[in-house]
């Protein structure tokens, strides 16, 4: 039985280039993505000139004339992959030129597609594709971030303070320091995002950890309980309970009776 990925990596280069280095115009049948690294460049696409520098991003899509050279030191050194998308390249969100504002998220990603690709690990094409799609979603993440309002994109530095440990004693205080906005906007903005309160979505996380545990280990209840943050086992019976309408331990009898 033959897999496929979704989409598929065709070529990839990580070039250093010299003065006078240069692609002519040209066209291409696939997709291809240029992160400038380090240095400078240019590039003519249908016949607007950029400059380029280090954290710039080019998308070339099929059939689209473009060239790219390096006139001067320092020179540019970049990462180009050519690749098919799983959807018509059309509908590709990305415009052929943005600048990242932290490109080390995406290039360390770029660093490890150059390493499978040129090591030809076991199950390479796998793990080049796979790296292939991480930067396209890092890339879909840049762009909604550039979209979104700053409320919310603090909001998701929270969400990622949260998801580090959800166990650990988190407050409010806490949460309003990584996010680094009011406490009214903070609420708004989390809800928005989450649809529901910072204390209520800490508690979710704790819940689903401790039904991970209840099935994976002989831990008692009360152990649990304080394992997952809970100070109060009767406290987190209830809100199992409410949570998933079945006490701690008719969950953990009824999934073993199922699963023995």
């Amino acid at each position: 039985m033959e897999l496929t990925a979704p989409v598929k990596l065709n070529h990839f280069v990580r070039r250093q280039t010299v003065e006078g280095w240069q692609i002519l115009p040209r066209r291409i049948p696939d997709c291809e993505l240029v992160l400038i690294a380090k240095g400078r460049g240019c590039a003519m696409i249908e016949g607007e000139r950029l400059a380029l520098n280090a954290g710039d991003l080019l998308c070339f899509k099929p059939g689209v004339e473009h060239s790219i050279w390096t006139e001067q030191e320092p020179c540019m050194l970049f990462y180009g992959l050519h690749f098919e998308p799983a959807e018509p390249a059309d509908l590709l969100p990305f415009p052929s030129y943005m600048h990242l504002n932290a490109p080390m998220r995406l290039e360390v990603i770029f660093q490890k597609l150059h390493e499978v690709y040129s090591g030809k690990p076991y199950l390479y094409e796998w793990r080049q594709n796979l790296l292939l799609q991480q930067i396209l979603c890092e890339l879909l993440t840049i762009l909604h971030e550039k979209e979104e309002p700053s409320s919310v994109v603090r909001v998701r530095r929270a969400l990622e303070y949260i998801h580090s440990d959800p166990c650990r004693k988190i407050t409010l205080e806490d949460l309003l320091q990584q996010a680094g906005i009011r406490k009214t906007e903070f609420i708004q903005a989390f809800r928005h995002v989450t649809g529901t309160t910072p204390i209520r979505y800490i508690t979710q996380q704790r819940l689903e950890i401790a039904r991970a545990l209840l099935l994976e280990s002989r831990l008692p209840v009360a152990d649990i309980a304080y394992r997952c943050g809970f100070s109060d086992p009767f406290y987190f019976s209830r809100c199992f309970s409410a949570h998933f309408a079945v006490s701690p331990r008719e969950y953990r009898n009824e999934q073993q009776h199922l699963y023995p």
